[in-house]
């Protein structure tokens, strides 16, 4: 802060500071000379009188000298100038509020939510503007959101807009949002900043403006009591109706403290509870195991007890349940040889009629793969020898990244064309290698099954595979491999849906893994494995998001949000299935899409996980730009004076009347104790005998002499 004055020529009265001291001189009264012969005694007496009266009119000129100081920088109007401001003049008069809008700001504390408060503290710094000022406000959220297009001194208008703002459901943005302040100001004014400033969402600032003013305005500072549930999966992903289903919880902590939490699960007419310890800013999972009897889309959700976060207590989940799985096995083995792989796989899928229930499989030659099954299969899983031609591979590409899944054994001449370079796999495929010995496998970076993979495989031996080197980065969908680094078995993901690509020879002469009990629970697995869910088709708000409805005739598809509403939606693709795109999504929550008061499908919302971590960022951590003033704000009354020129008028008129009425008290005591004295000196003499009055008048002459030698 650089002190500064309001009127500078008032310094010349400065001068009067000295007139106490000479008004002093001139008043003083001139001792008398008189020929006393006792003069010993006036001495005596005058002593200690003299001493304090000298030292009371030290200090009474002290006071005086003090408050015509007071009084002459008063009227000089002195007040400190923030240093930030020195180089920028316009900062005081051009102002951007940013109210942190994410979820966290949802979090109510003592009976009031963190946006609330900030909300009411903006409003406060929009009053306190000068007049003429030029502000506005940015909520700050997935994108931010100016209440005005521009700078505006409308200040009542956007004080109305800023009443009517409300937090919102999306993962916050500060780095967008300061970009944004920084392109209203255009290089010259201050920005305030409301928010709980969440690590999870500030962490990844960069920097905060250079040259640009800042202002931090912690909202809150007790920490956010927050359990929440990040995570609500389903295995496998595309349930079939009648097999075993599993339900998985996560519940995150973010709390000091370990929790004791019930997580209630409902899902169509399944619902059960379930207890669950989640240790100190860790996570936990709470597991359901059902099965459904109907096909056709279901949404449910579930729920933890509420607390200062509520948003994030609960959880959504869209499934659909399909009746049966359709695979389409492609091979050119004789349909009889029952020593092909084809027949192995076959049989390893399905071993009879009611082995299987909720899986169909559906044998074709390459020629004979026609439109119509390529068109309507789930999974399409092609065994050497194989030669698709090309208008199959182009089906079946869009088929799977359209959501289909892939499998490709490699073994044989024609293994080459079953690796589809549109599926991008992680691997170069080189030659075919023998070893007489048998080669083992190896477990990969990733898992297939939920225990350890190398022991499961320990015991086959493999005498042929296709030689081949991992490509750059890929390691991660590799499952298994041999010892000379060759990918054995791999899992991808193609646009919406996965494929594998085994690297196993399925005849006999080259290994025992068909008659192993590993063939055919690592094939289900791996089914399993494709139809798992990913979270990278989580939909979040704030994010654009399409939803693919299965068409039904040529009526229009409706799709409401979680409170009934239509929501607009423009169809971008037509086929087996609807594609509709939707605007960013507003609420977390179900949306259903309706085709002639049909439910057609259902898709949800939840709320970014990263939300749901309230821990704060310390705020010195917050890297400031060369140049750029950054101040933390910790009350409110520093944020109304924070920018500002800070008047010091106040603490000054306070002083020179204190220092006055001092003046008075001290004159009003003195005075009175100098009285008393006298008169009480006075009553004695009268108690004194007659013999003695010749002293006492002596002492009274003294008193007088006194008065007069002052």
């Amino acid at each position: 802060m650089l002190p500064t004055l309001t009127n500078p020529w008032m310094l010349a009265a400065l001068a009067a500071v000295g007139l106490p001291v000479l008004i002093h001189f001139l008043t003083r009264a001139r001792p008398r000379r008189i020929a006393f012969p006792p003069f010993k005694f006036l001495i005596e007496a005058c002593a200690g009188q003299q001493a304090v009266h000298r030292l009371r009119t030290i200090i009474l000129l002290t006071i005086r000298t003090l408050a015509i100081l007071a009084l002459v920088l008063l009227f000089a109007r002195p007040f400190l100038k923030p240093s930030g401001l020195a180089d920028n003049t316009d900062a005081a008069r051009r102002a951007v509020l940013i109210l942190d809008g994410s979820l966290s700001m949802r979090a109510v504390q003592r009976g009031m939510s963190l946006f609330a408060r900030a909300q009411a503290e903006a409003a406060d710094v929009l009053r306190a503007l000068e007049s003429g000022s030029e502000a506005a406000i940015i909520l700050a959220g997935t994108t931010p959101r100016p209440l005005l297009p521009a700078l505006s001194r409308n200040i009542p208008a956007l004080h109305e807009h800023l009443l009517q703002a409300q937090p919102t459901f999306e993962q916050g943005d500060p780095a967008a949002a300061l970009a944004l302040a920084r392109k209203l100001l255009g290089g010259g004014g201050t920005i305030y900043i409301f928010s709980d400033f969440q690590k999870s969402n500030w962490e990844a600032v960069q920097g905060l403006p250079t040259g640009t003013p800042c202002r931090l305005r912690p909202v809150t500072k007790e920490p956010v009591e927050n359990v929440a549930l990040t995570a609500l999966r389903v295995a496998p992903a595309e349930p079939v109706a009648g097999e075993p289903v599993e339900l998985i919880c996560t519940v995150f902590n973010c709390t000091p403290r370990p929790r004791q939490e019930t997580v209630r699960l409902e899902l169509g007419d399944f619902t059960q509870e379930s207890r669950v310890t989640v240790p100190p800013f860790g996570s936990a999972d709470a597991a359901f195991n059902t099965s459904f009897s109907q096909p056709g889309p279901l949404t449910g959700k579930g729920t933890l007890a509420p607390d200062d976060l509520r948003e994030d207590n609960t959880r959504y989940l869209s499934i659909r349940v399909n009746k049966a799985l359709q695979a389409l096995l492609i091979s050119d083995a004789d349909a009889t040889d029952q020593r092909s792989a084809a027949f192995f796989v076959s049989r390893a899928l399905t071993p009879s009629a009611d082995a299987a229930p909720g899986l169909s499989v559906i044998s074709r030659h390459s020629q004979d793969a026609d439109r119509g099954v390529l068109e309507t299969a789930d999974v399409f899983i092609l065994v050497p020898p194989a030669a698709i031609s090309g208008e199959a591979v182009e089906i079946i590409e869009r088929r799977v990244k359209g959501g289909a899944r892939f499998v490709a054994f490699l073994d044989g001449p024609t293994a080459p064309l079953l690796v589809p370079a549109a599926f991008a796999p992680p691997f170069q495929l080189q030659r075919s290698v023998i070893s007489e010995a048998g080669d083992p496998l190896m477990a990969g970076p990733r898992k297939l099954f939920s225990e350890a993979d190398a022991s499961d495989f320990s015991s086959l031996r493999f005498r042929r595979h296709y030689l081949n080197q991992v490509l750059a980065g890929r390691g991660g969908d590799v499952l298994l491999s041999y010892p000379d680094g060759s990918a054995a078995l791999t899992l991808s993901s193609v646009g919406k849906g996965a494929a594998v690509f085994a690297n196993l020879p399925l005849t006999p002469d080259a290994g025992d893994f068909i008659g192993h009990p590993m063939f055919p629970a690592t094939l289900h697995e791996l089914l399993r494995a494709l139809r798992r869910g990913a979270d990278e088709h989580a939909v979040t708000p704030g994010a654009a998001w399409t939803l693919d409805a299965p068409a039904n005739g040529d009526s229009a598809v409706t799709v409401t949000d979680p409170e009934g509403r239509a929501v607009e939606a423009q169809i971008v693709a037509s086929g087996r299935a609807t594609r509709l795109a939707l605007p960013n999504a507003r609420l977390p929550g179900a949306y259903i899409a309706r085709q002639a008061d049909r439910i057609v499908a259902t898709a949800v919302v939840n709320v970014d996980p990263r939300e749901s971590d309230t821990r704060p960022i310390a705020l010195e951590n917050l890297k400031a730009g060369p140049g750029a003033a950054v101040t933390v704000v910790r009350d409110e009354e520093d944020l109304l004076l924070a920018g500002k020129n800070r008047p010091l008028w106040p603490e000054l008129a306070a002083s020179a009347a204190a220092l006055l009425a001092l003046e008075m008290l001290l004159l009003a005591l003195w005075r009175r104790r100098t009285v008393n004295a006298s008169r009480r000196s006075r009553r004695k003499e009268a108690q004194i005998p007659a013999r003695d009055q010749s002293l006492v008048t002596s002492a009274a002459t003294r008193e007088e002499l006194e008065e007069v030698t002052r």
